[in-house]
């Protein structure tokens, strides 16, 4: 088979096929902006120290944060991709079990459908580099004294850009051909593997395991303090027991669901009266792992963002207790002390919260793609129950049953974990000690030098003692309640939004389709 013919077979299909392309492609689009932004600050160098009014950006030392956090962002933007290749995805195997019929081989086929998505992710790719370049030029504006709210007078290496625009299609069309992996197109259909039985309990190991990773940072601290090195060992390790906690903590969270959404429909089955909810503990039962692949990457935003909340939480109470000891010591040396606040921490905490927002934003538009394609996938079904006799509203209370009775244990748990993880890296300091200052008093009548003399310093010496403040750190209850709420909040929407195809879905004539 030519190129060109595969080219023409991967753009050929219906409107569902032209809005997966238009989906993936701004997947692609997405993704690349983020690692060209994470380029461009990783891109700053000594030259241009102090040319920002953000000081995550004139830190040499915080600016390769700021760019992984940026890194991170790709996630949501992957599984967006992910779900945005399973819309249609029956019509789509459907036709390609037709070209294996006019006889295209096994490969072929995948070759046809990894063309459509890379050209969508190509044409995103480029999109995304266009739009890079624009904001540039849109948000470089300097102020009076030269100072930039963004890096837009730096510029990724070439090799760097040119590596970004390619690399990007290319793991978006590794994605499509990886998610082939468990499907055989035949010439009489379809055939997909799928997983069968019950959740085991796997994932909650995992998440005992990410936390006691987590857990095992301050013993570590303590250690490499108590025997001091000259490498990097020490810094190594730690990073690597939160980088290995939060990702296996991730990795349990979002399989977790299989086993969550087994049991709530369980619950729903045995304890359901009416249609509507035995219908949703049936198909929750049936596929208990669709959460998994519905909510991963809403569940990652949010145990970053709880975990950030926590952690800007603990920072903040820190530098607060420091400070007030810092006030408390220079008053009994009989000092002035101007303390430099922890604003500095709460723009940087802030900026977090913007990125998961974003993060959350991209996560809720694939749950809407997935429930959409949820809904057509299952339309001639649907439309059957509908034509015997089932009334709308009870596949509609069914739909809002099987997606919003799981996602509450599952955001909870998202927001517990990802709370509880700086408090395990990060514990709380409880340090109770005195400050002891000795200080020379001079008696009323003496000389201004009087404490200069050095026996008259030691007759007139006294010992000023205060309390060392601990640090105290309050559970930040109102920001993870708006994650949570938030979360809850746009699941609703987003099912109240998908209610309105599957009326579109339930009509007489979807019986014809197959």
């Amino acid at each position: 088979m030519s190129p060109v013919t595969t080219l023409r077979l991967a753009l050929a299909g219906g409107r569902t096929d032209r809005s997966r392309i238009i989906l993936t492609a701004l997947g692609a689009a997405l993704g690349t902006l983020a690692l060209l932004a994470a380029a461009t600050v990783l891109a700053v160098t000594a030259p241009h120290a102090a040319a920002y009014t953000n000081d995550l950006l004139n830190d040499e030392g915080l600016r390769p944060g700021v760019a992984f956090g940026m890194l991170l962002l790709t996630v949501p933007v992957l599984s967006f991709v992910a779900q945005c290749s399973r819309l249609g995805a029956p019509g789509r195997e459907r036709r390609l079990a037709a070209m294996r019929m006019v006889g295209a081989t096994p490969r072929q086929v995948v070759r046809i459908a990894a063309a459509e998505t890379a050209i969508a992710s190509a044409v995103g790719s480029l999109t995304g580099l266009c739009v890079y370049f624009v904001g540039r030029a849109l948000f470089d504006a300097p102020g009076p004294d030269g100072r930039r709210p963004l890096p837009t007078d730096v510029l990724p290496h070439p090799a760097a850009m040119a590596g970004i625009t390619v690399g990007a299609p290319l793991l978006v069309t590794l994605m499509t051909v990886l998610a082939l992996r468990r499907v055989t197109l035949t010439p009489l259909g379809v055939v997909r593997g799928t997983r069968r039985g019950r959740p085991s309990a796997t994932p909650g190991v995992l998440i005992l395991v990410g936390l006691g990773a987590c857990a095992l940072v301050e013993p570590a601290h303590r250690y490499f303090t108590e025997h001091p090195r000259n490498d990097d060992v020490p810094t190594l390790v730690m990073a690597a027991l939160i980088v290995s906690g939060l990702l296996v903590v991730s990795i349990g969270v979002v399989s977790g669901t299989g086993w969550i959404a087994h049991t709530t429909g369980r619950l729903l089955h045995r304890f359901a009266r009416r249609p509507a909810g035995l219908l949703a503990g049936r198909r929750l039962m049936a596929d208990p792992w669709s959460g998994s692949r519905t909510f991963s990457a809403m569940l990652v935003a949010l145990i970053a963002g709880s975990a950030a909340a926590g952690l800007s939480a603990l920072t903040v109470a820190t530098v607060e207790a420091q400070e007030e000891n810092t006030r408390r010591y220079a008053r009994l040396l009989g000092e002035p002390y101007n303390p430099p606040g922890s604003t500095f921490y709460e723009r940087a905490y802030e900026l977090i919260g913007y990125a998961v927002v974003v993060a959350a934003a991209i996560a809720v538009t694939g749950l809407l793609v997935a429930l959409v394609d949820g809904v057509t996938a299952r339309r001639r079904t649907l439309a059957s129950l509908v034509a015997a006799g089932t009334p709308r509203g009870i596949l509609s209370r069914a739909l809002g049953w099987q997606v919003l009775t799981p996602i509450v244990p599952i955001v909870l748990l998202s927001v517990a974990v990802g709370a509880l993880l700086p408090r395990l890296a990060v514990p709380d300091t409880r340090d109770s000690a005195r400050m002891e200052v000795r200080r020379c008093i001079p008696l009323p009548g003496d000389p201004a030098n009087a404490c200069q003399d050095d026996a008259y310093e030691k007759a007139h010496t006294v010992l000023l003692t205060a309390e060392k403040v601990p640090v105290t750190v309050h559970v930040p209850w109102h920001q993870l309640l708006l994650l949570a709420g938030g979360a809850v909040a746009a699941t609703v929407a987003i099912t109240l939004v998908s209610l309105a195809f599957l009326r579109m879905n339930v009509r007489a004539a979807e019986l014809r389709v197959r």
